[in-house]
């Protein structure tokens, strides 16, 4: 049995004691399924403050709520504070978890208050710690090249710098390298090159997020800087507060139930953000235009744990669009379906899903040509943000084609 206390950081920076997990060893009769519950704390369910950790599967309630996911035995809120891939490795490497015990639960409670996000749990009564943050000083030069020899060859690295690294790495999720820093006053996401990276990811993303910018999508700060030789795209978090504290963040996916990132669409994010938010006036506008983006730009990665929201003063509202790249891969197939065309967007069916989100065809039109005028300026910003013309020549053509389809 395995049982954790689940703290929850406020605006203001206190942890407050929300609930807690409860997941039974696995059943070897049902092939190792996990079952597991969540119950929240009277104390926080008496409180004027408290708000749902999950507003559609775990409502301000006194009741216990079963898990019903019996490959992760936790709700996929708490599951949302783990990272993925990149960053989970390195957490189960920091702790040597062995591989049977390389679930959920387990990760949480190695994770403790390292994680993003709100949330943070732990195995005795006291709350965690804040997790340290590494500050962007001169020897971060040498933690980057640390986080790229472990990219390519894990095993060569020595017990210092894993060290250092696991304390920087281990809570950003994605495939790609990142680090939490602390630069220029404010907190970030260090997002690096990868080995497997066929352009300069850095660039190339930082270029997206111009367009973004121009296309009127609401986007994190961002910057391209330079650390000794290595380049790094700085993120600014929009996890944290003006006032020292956490904003609670939970992906769509966790919202909309899914467990793969497939057979969805965009239509199914309108209804559940129209469902959950506390400004859908503002919101719904905001992620057709991301759709609509995403459709021009080629950003077939658009699955749903990259769209989320997050619990601000006033409700739960959309985030900040982030990881936003052309089709490095080819995939030609997006993850999320535009109606019925399926997942290659036709400029008919996006604009036909203008509907979905409650929008007239005049907004639905501004909103596309906004779009289009920003993204037909891709040469212009790759070149700004130094974008070399190797790369410039490989994005060229699925760019141009998905442009020209607009026309």
């Amino acid at each position: 049995m395995i049982g954790l206390r689940v703290w929850l950081r406020t605006w203001e920076g206190e942890a407050c004691l929300a609930g807690a997990i409860r997941v039974a060893d696995p059943d070897p009769r049902r092939g190792g399924l996990l079952r597991g519950e969540f119950r929240y704390e009277g104390a926080y369910l008496d409180s004027p403050n408290a708000f749902a950790l999950d507003p559609i599967h775990l409502p301000l309630e006194s009741r216990v709520f079963d898990s019903a996911r019996p490959q992760a035995g936790v709700h996929a809120c708490f599951e949302d504070s783990l990272p993925d891939d990149w960053g989970r490795g390195l957490l189960i490497r920091r702790a040597g978890v062995a591989r049977d015990l390389q679930t959920p639960p387990h990760l949480l409670t190695v994770l403790g208050g390292d994680g993003l996000g709100a949330l943070a749990y732990t195995t005795r009564p006291d709350a965690p710690p804040e997790s340290e943050v590494l500050q962007a000083t001169a020897d971060l030069e040498d933690l980057i090249d640390a986080a790229l020899v472990y990219d390519q060859d894990p095993g060569a690295m020595g017990e210092g710098d894993l060290r250092r690294l696991f304390q920087a790495a281990s809570s950003p999720g994605g495939a790609r390298p990142k680090l939490v820093i602390r630069h220029q006053g404010r907190g970030w996401i260090a997002k690096l090159a990868s080995s497997r990276d066929q352009v300069d990811m850095v660039r190339v993303e930082a270029a997206c997020l111009a367009l973004a910018e121009g296309a009127g999508l609401v986007v994190p700060a961002f910057q391209v800087a330079t650390f000794g030789r290595r380049a790094a795209l700085l993120v600014e978090r929009f996890d944290t507060t003006p006032a020292g504290g956490r904003d609670h963040v939970l992906s769509l996916r966790t919202l909309v139930g899914a467990e793969g990132f497939y057979h969805l669409g965009y239509g199914d994010l309108a209804d559940c953000l129209r469902r959950v938010s506390a400004c859908p006036e503002d919101d719904m506008p905001d992620l057709y235009r991301q759709m609509a983006f995403n459709a021009v730009l080629g950003n077939t990665d658009d699955h749903l744990k990259n769209f989320a929201l997050r619990r601000l003063p006033e409700g739960w509202r959309l985030t900040p669009a982030y990881d936003l790249l052309p089709d490095v891969a080819a995939r030609g197939e997006h993850c999320l379906h535009f109606g019925a065309v399926g997942t290659r967007p036709s400029p008919a069916a996006v604009r036909d899903l203008g509907r979905a989100f409650g929008l007239s065809r005049q907004r639905v039109a501004r909103i596309t040509d906004r779009v289009l005028e920003s993204v037909s300026r891709w040469r212009a910003r790759f070149g700004d943000l130094g974008v070399t013309q190797a790369d410039w020549a490989r994005l060229a053509r699925d760019l141009d084609r998905r442009l020209a389809s607009w026309a």
